[in-house]
This record gives C-alpha cells, structure tokens and sequence, in this order.
C-alpha cells in the first residue's frame, strides 16, 4: 500500500503470473500520476538485459529474478534474440542457453560478437561437455560459463559483474572514441598546417574540420590582425539533408567559403555573432544568455544577428598563441538549443591551440611577404622615378602601383601648397579602367586620361585642413558616418567616396602635394600596414615631385642657356660684320694706292680715317663688354643730353 501526499490509499495490483505483469498493472486513476512518471523514467534509466531460452519457464524464472534492477528483453530461440536486439540496442549483458533448437547458443552469441562487441555474454547450461564450453568461450566470447541449476544470487552477483564489465568496457570505448576522434582532428589540422603556407587555406580548413567532426549548423572564424577582427571571415555550413541529397558535389562545396563583412551578402549578419575574447564563452541557450540579451545597443545588434540566424546555441574560442590573439572561432547549433559536453569543449581548445600555432607561424610568413612586396612595391616606385625623367610618367606609375597593391577603387597623386587655392591632379589610378594591369601600355593609357580637377577650394576643404594641421594621414572609414561638415569633401575624384585615407607629401616640413585613396562601394577599415605603406610611397612621390621641379629648373636653366647662347651667336656676327664693313672700307683705299703707286686723296683719307676710328670705337666697346662682365670696370652715372646721346649712337650705325 502506498499513500500520496493527499492521504488517499491506492492499490498497486500483482498478477498471479509475473509474466504478463507489464500489461496487468493496475493503477487506479487518482493516483501516482507524477510517481508514474518517475516509474517511466527510472524503467528506461535501468540497464537492459536479454535472456534468450527455449523453455518459458526459464525465461519467466529469469524475468523474476532480473525484472528489479534491470529491464529484461527476453526471446525464445536464436534468431528471435537476433531482431530483438537489432529492434532495441544497446543491451548491456546477454545470458543465453546453449542447447536450443534453430541455432545453438555458441552458434548465436559468436554472431552476437561480431555483430556487437561490447555486449557481455552468459551462457547457461545443464551439460558440461568441454569441447562446447571452448567453443563458446574461443568462438562465443563468454564472459561466464552457468551450469543449471542456478543459484539466483550467484547469477546476479555474475550479472553485476558483467554490467561493471560491460561499463568500463563503454567507458573506455567512449574514452578510446574521444580520443580518436580528437587525434583524427588534431591529425587533419596538423597535416593541413604542415602543408599550407597560406593562412586563408588553414583557417578555411580548420572551420570545415571542425564544422565536420562536430555535427554543427555553422562554424565560422574570423582573424585579429593589429588589435581589431578583420573584415574577412571563414565559415563552414551543414545543409539541410534534403538538400544536400538534390546538391552535386560542386554545389555541396559552396557551404563552404570566405566572407567579407562589408559585402552587401547575408553572410557579414553571422559575423556579428563572433566578438573578441579571451576567453572561451559556452552558450548553452542564446535566449537567457547575458552574453547575448541586454539594452546595450552592442548587445541588441548581437542579439538581433542571432535570432535573425536562428542561432539557439552558441561555443565561442579564442586562438591565442604566447597571450596573442590570433582569430576568434564560432560554432553555432541552429533551431534547437544544444548542451556543449566538457569534452566537446576540450576538443575545440586543443583544436584551438594547435590552429593558433599554426596561424602564428602562417601571419609571420604573411608579413615576411607583405614587407617583401613593399619593399619590391617601393624599389619599383623608385626605379620608375630613376628611369624617367618625365614627371608624366612617374606620377602615373605611382597611382597605378599603390592602386593596385592596396586594392583600392581610386588613387589620386595631387600638388598643391598651402599657399594655393585649388589642388591639381598629376596622377590617376581608376579601378574600373584597369583592365589589364600588367600590360606596359597601362601608364600611357592613364597618361591621356582626363585628370579630373579640384573644384572645392583648399581653405574650405576640412580633410586637407586637418592634414595640413597634423602632417599625418587623414583616415575616414565611413563617409557616411563622418561629421557633417565632413561629408561632401572626397576631393577631384570622378566617382563620390565611400572611404578614404589622404596621406600628405612632405617636403622640408611642409605640404606640397597628397595622395588620395578611396573605396567607391564599401566603407574599409584601413590597417596600420597599409597606412605605413601609403606614407612610404607618399615620402618616394615627395622626392619625385621635388626631383621634377628640380628637373623643371634645369630644363629652364638649359633652356635659357641655349638663348643665351643663341644671343652670342648673333651678337658675334653681328660684331663680325661691323668689323669687316669698316676693315673693307679701309682696305680697298690702301690697295688702290699701293697698286698705283699713288697717294691717297682727300677723300680717300676721311673714308679711311672715320672707319679705322669706327673700328677702334668697336674694340674698345668689346673691351669695355669684357671688363664689366669681369667686373674690373665698374659704370659711372652722369647727366647727359639724350638727344645728342641717341644721335651719336645713330651716327655710329650710318652707313659708309
């Protein structure tokens, strides 16, 4: 009789026949209606044992002796045991007898080996024939041999032996699991560091390892690189099977792939589900997570981001290697809630470690060739300033290189000084006319380009202000999240801005130029990396700008060297024929008289005189010429009649 807490009694009623007690039971309606459930619960916690005997009444006596502790599956023959036990599963301890008709007991526990070999095995009988008894344990596996009759305490001690046996046996099996498992993660991530440089390639196979061996809807990572989680991601996502029968295997590998999280796609939603830590969070119900819900717009967002991607539960691990934060990695259970096992937990940690390792090393190798390639970006920078002398030519070749490593939608090479109201463009880089970057024709085809001109004046423009106030770059992320007075001022550039980085070119403490930088479609976070690059190549471009003013001059000084000597050229035949007409004039007197053997005239003598005093005159200028530019003659000033001043200078051009 029991009694519920109601004072009211209630009658279990036993039939007279254990056997058929399971359909028999008699509860009256009133009662035991959560007792009945803790019945149910703890039948279907109780172990599970499966007598198979050819005899009821054996089967009934062991039904009775089990029936308390354990649930007793029982089965009349061999074959009957064999569906039984592939209806139910998970059986802990067989007890069998070994004389039955169809199929000997050694003959159905050595199929019950191969077929389940974690099941302990009994066998029972009342013969003692050896040559069955090695069989069964050689062929059958027996764990013990039972001879009928049986003492009932004796066989249930047998059978709790067998029990303990057959859970340390799962344990171990489970252990032994585990531990496969792990080494078979640790081996493909492993294997997959030693054979890729690229970390792209690592952490795209570390989400699909690890979105693979756990079973989960959606394993994405994202890196942190220079103290902020980058926009590029990597993600893993498990297709629903009814899609992934109707996919080929080309389509199935769609699931898996990168991501940026200014992309207008629905994937930049899942990255807002992975934040930074250092710490591992296990987030067994997103719903009631205080990592999740609160009033902080940060939280809204992340909680907004899960519901919208039905995320119920969530694993967040950091990749830290010597306490660096390397990546952040998300598993996420979708549609139903899920309990993280510790050793679920451990799994991704070791995984975590070792993918840290790997991604330490891979971000070294990254930067030794992101150094590399600067420093080839700015020896081919410098080379193409050595090479040319046209300034054309070098400007054009800057925007183009620093474009193209960047990966920007624009690039745009301006002089200016503070002192002047407009900016000029010398050099234009337009992503969308890069057709083919390395073809050698792509610097004369930007060199014809249209340059676009500045049309907001340099006082009212507050980028080039502040870059003139602070000498440093000026970064926008975010155009649209600027400050007012900020919005509208993207400089000469054909295509509004979305982002932008102006880095200025310095020359002896001042502004003489900048160098301009958007993305069209997408804001960007510019990193320090590409920061220090566009400085670099903008303190080469302030060299070449003061070399080409440097080459401007000189091309000036040779310009007006050449007049200068095109100037004494003239000036010396001019000089000459002042010289000969006067020599002629004196001449042709002097041969006449000589050949005649004559005096000269009258005539003759004026004529000669006046030239040899012309001629003299001219020398005496030319000396005078020789010692100013000499400077051992210095002029005197002094008052004179300009008229008889010009008529001397007149008289002295008038023709003999």
């Amino acid at each position: 009789m029991w009694a519920n807490g109601l004072g009211r009694q209630n009658a279990l009623l036993l039939p007279e026949s254990v056997s058929s007690l399971s359909d028999q039971i008699i509860v009256y309606p009133t009662a035991f209606a959560a007792g009945k459930r803790c019945m149910k619960s703890q039948a279907n916690n109780k172990p599970k044992i499966l007598v198979v005997d050819d005899e009821p009444d054996n089967l009934d006596l062991l039904y009775r002796t089990f029936y308390r502790d354990y649930k007793v599956l029982r089965a009349g023959s061999g074959p009957a045991a064999l569906e039984l036990l592939a209806q139910e599963g998970d059986v802990s301890v067989i007890i069998s007898d070994q004389r039955m008709p169809m199929m000997s007991g050694t003959e159905f526990l050595s199929l019950t080996a191969t077929q389940y070999p974690d099941i302990i095995r009994i066998i029972l009988t009342g013969y003692t024939d050896v040559e069955d008894l090695v069989e069964a344990i050689n062929s059958g596996k027996v764990f013990k041999y039972v001879t009928k009759p049986w003492e009932a305490e004796e066989l249930k001690a047998v059978v709790r032996q067998a029990l303990d046996t057959h859970n340390v046996l799962k344990a171990r099996t489970r252990e032994l699991t585990r531990t496969l498992r792990q080494e078979s993660l640790l081996n493909t991530v492993t294997n997959t560091i030693r054979s890729a440089l690229d970390y792209r390639q690592i952490l795209q196979t570390i989400v699909d390892t690890v979105g693979h061996m756990l079973e989960v809807d959606v394993c994405l990572l994202r890196p942190f690189q220079e103290n902020q989680l980058v926009d590029e991601g990597f993600i893993y996502q498990k297709l629903p099977e009814k899609d992934t029968e109707t996919l080929g295997q080309g389509d199935a590998e769609n699931v898996n792939q990168t991501f940026s999280v200014s992309s207008e796609t629905p994937l930049p939603l899942l990255s807002q589900t992975v934040w930074e830590t250092r710490e591992v969070q296990v987030i067994h119900d997103v719903a009631s997570d205080e990592r999740i819900q609160g009033d902080a717009v940060e939280l809204r967002s992340r909680a907004a981001a899960f519901t919208d991607a039905n995320i119920c539960s969530s694993l967040i691990v950091p990749l830290i290697c010597r306490q660096e934060l390397m990546a952040v990695l998300a598993l996420h259970q979708c549609y139903a809630p899920r309990i993280w096992s510790e050793d679920e937990v451990q799994l991704v940690m070791m995984v975590a470690d070792q993918a840290a390792l790997a991604l330490s090393q891979a971000y070294a190798y990254e930067q030794v060739r992101a150094l590399a390639q600067r420093e080839a970006l700015i020896n081919t920078i410098t080379s193409a300033i050595r090479s040319s002398l046209d300034p054309q030519d070098i400007f054009a070749a800057i925007t183009q290189k620093l474009g193209q490593a960047l990966q920007v939608d624009g690039c745009v090479l301006s002089l200016w000084t503070e002192d002047d109201e407009y900016v000029r463009c010398v050099g234009l880089y337009d992503s969308s006319e890069d057709v083919n970057t390395h073809s050698p024709t792509n610097i004369e085809d930007v060199k014809t380009h249209n340059l676009p001109q500045s049309q907001a004046p340099i006082k009212g423009n507050p980028i080039l202000q502040e870059m003139l106030r602070t000498q440093e770059p000026v970064i926008v992320p975010d155009m649209g999240q600027c400050s007012p007075e900020t919005k509208g001022f993207d400089l000469h550039l054909r295509v509004p801005a979305r982002s932008l980085m102006v880095v200025p070119l310095l020359a002896d403490g001042k502004s003489i130029g900048s160098i301009t930088l958007k993305q069209s479609k997408k804001s960007r976070q510019w990193l320090p990396s590409e920061i220090e690059l566009a400085k670099a190549v903008a303190a080469q471009a302030a060299i070449a700008v003061q070399q080409s003013h440097l080459y401007q001059k000189t091309r000036e000084q040779a310009e007006r060297l050449l007049e200068l000597d095109r100037q004494k050229t003239e000036f010396f035949q001019n000089i000459s024929h002042e010289f000969r007409t006067p020599i002629t004039l004196i001449q042709g007197p002097l041969e006449t008289a000589v050949s005649e053997k004559e005096g000269l005239s009258y005539e003759q003598s004026v004529i000669a005189l006046r030239n040899s005093r012309r001629l003299l005159r001219l020398v005496n200028q030319l000396l005078d010429l020789q010692r100013l530019d000499a400077g051992r003659m210095q002029p005197s000033f002094r008052p004179c009649d300009l008229v008889e001043f010009v008529s001397q200078i007149v008289e002295s051009f008038r023709p003999y």
